[in-house]
C-alpha cells in the first residue's frame, strides 16, 4: 500500500512538472491536460514495462543483446500505438484543439518514439539502481547475520582448558582454603551465567561486561603464578551498554600468550577508562620474542580478525583499533563510542 501511494505521488508530480515544461506555450487548459496525460501514460507505460518484465530478465540472463531488441520493439509498438490513438482523438475531433497545431502523422511517430524513449532509460536506471542497493542490502544484511552466528557461537562456546583449569584451582582450594573456594565457585558461576544467558542480546550494560571481565582475570591468576595479572576499571560507566563479550578475546588473548619468564617480569595489563561516553581499553602483556617467528609477532593478535569485523559491522566510525608490539610486549588498544 504505501508502495503504491508513493508511485501515485511521483507520476502526480511528474504529470505536474511535464505540463508546465512540455505544454507551457499551451494557452488552453484542456489541451494542455490532455497533451500531458497521453505524454505521461506513454512515459509511464514504457516505464513499468521495462522495469517489472525486460529488465528482470536481463538481470537473470545478463543478454545484452534481447535488452536492446526488446526495449527497441516496445519503443516501435508503444509509440504506433499512441501515434494512432492521437490520430484517431485529433481526426475525430474528440479533443478540440485550441492552438496551432501542424503535426502530421510522421511527426507524431516522431514524438511518440522519444518519449517511449524516456520511459524505457528511466525503467532501465531505476531498476539497476535499485538491484544495486538490493545485492547491497543483502550483502549487509549477509554480514550481520554471519557476525550474529559468530557471536552465538562464541556465547555458546565454553573455553574447555579454562574450565577445567578452574576446576582444578577450586578443587586445590576447598583442601586449603574453602572461602576462596567459595569466591573462585561464584565467579565461575557468574561468568558461566553471563556468557550463556544475559548475552542474548545486541548490546548489555557496560558494567555487566566489567564484571565478567574481572572474573576471568580473578581465575585466570589463580593459575599464573610467575605472572602479575592487573585489571584497572575508572569512569563512570553508569547506564551505558556494550556489544556483549566485546572485550573479552583481548584478555584471552593475553592470558594465551604471555610470557613465562623465570628470571624476569612477566605481566598483563588491561587499563579500562571512560570519558564522555567515549570508552578507552588498553591491553597488554609480555611474551617470548625469542621462541616467536616474525610472522607471528606481527600476527600476535590471534582472533582479532573477528573482533575487527564486529566492531566495524556494529560501530562503524565510532571505533579505533591499533595493536603494536615494542621490545617484547604486545598492545592493542581500543577507543569506542558509546550510548
Amino acid at each position: 500500500m504505501r508502495k503504491t501511494l508513493l508511485h501515485l505521488v511521483f507520476w502526480a508530480v511528474f504529470f505536474l512538472m511535464w505540463n508546465r515544461i512540455m505544454y507551457f506555450y499551451v494557452d488552453n487548459r484542456m489541451n494542455r491536460l490532455y497533451f500531458t496525460g497521453v505524454d505521461v501514460a506513454l512515459v509511464a507505460s514504457a516505464f513499468y514495462i521495462v522495469y517489472l518484465y525486460i529488465m528482470p530478465d536481463y538481470l537473470r540472463r545478463k543478454s545484452v543483446v534481447k535488452l536492446v531488441l526488446l526495449s527497441t520493439v516496445l519503443i516501435a509498438v508503444l509509440s504506433g500505438i499512441y501515434s494512432f490513438i492521437m490520430l484517431l482523438f485529433l481526426r475525430e475531433q474528440l479533443v478540440p484543439i485550441h492552438f496551432d497545431f501542424t503535426w502530421n502523422y510522421e511527426d507524431l511517430q516522431y514524438n511518440r518514439f522519444f518519449i517511449a524513449l524516456v520511459g524505457v532509460l528511466a525503467g532501465c536506471s531505476v531498476k539497476i539502481i535499485k538491484d544495486r542497493q538490493d545485492v547491497s542490502r543483502r550483502l549487509v544484511l549477509m554480514e550481520k547475520e554471519k557476525s550474529t552466528a559468530e557471536l552465538s557461537y562464541l556465547k555458546a562456546q565454553i573455553n574447555p582448558h579454562f574450565l577445567f583449569n578452574s576446576l582444578n584451582n577450586l578443587h586445590a582450594q576447598m583442601e586449603l582454603d574453602t572461602a576462596e573456594a567459595r569466591s573462585t565457585l561464584i565467579s565461575l558461576s557468574d561468568m558461566l551465567r553471563y556468557q550463556l544467558y544475559e548475552c542474548n542480546t545486541d548490546a548489555i550494560e557496560l558494567n555487566k561486561e566489567l564484571a565478567y571481565l574481572k572474573n576471568y582475570f580473578n581465575l585466570q591468576s589463580i593459575r599464573k603464578d610467575n605472572c602479575s595479572a592487573r585489571l584497572s576499571v575508572s569512569g563512570n560507566y553508569d547506564g551505558l551498554r556494550i556489544a556483549p563479550l566485546l572485550l573479552i578475546p583481548f584478555v584471552e588473548n593475553a592470558f594465551k600468550y604471555v610470557s613465562d619468564h623465570d628470571g624476569r617480569d612477566n605481566f598483563i595489563k588491561a587499563d579500562v577508562s571512560l570519558q564522555n561516553n567515549e570508552l578507552l581499553f588498553c591491553c597488554s602483556n609480555t611474551f617470548d620474542v625469542e621462541s616467536q617467528s616474525e610472522t607471528d609477532r606481527s600476527n600476535k593478535g590471534i582472533g582479532l580478525i573477528n573482533v575487527r569485523k564486529r566492531l566495524q559491522l556494529i560501530y562503524g566510525n565510532n571505533h579505533m583499533l591499533t595493536q603494536e608490539i615494542d621490545n617484547g610486549v604486545y598492545t592493542v588498544k581500543l577507543t569506542l563510542k558509546l550510548t
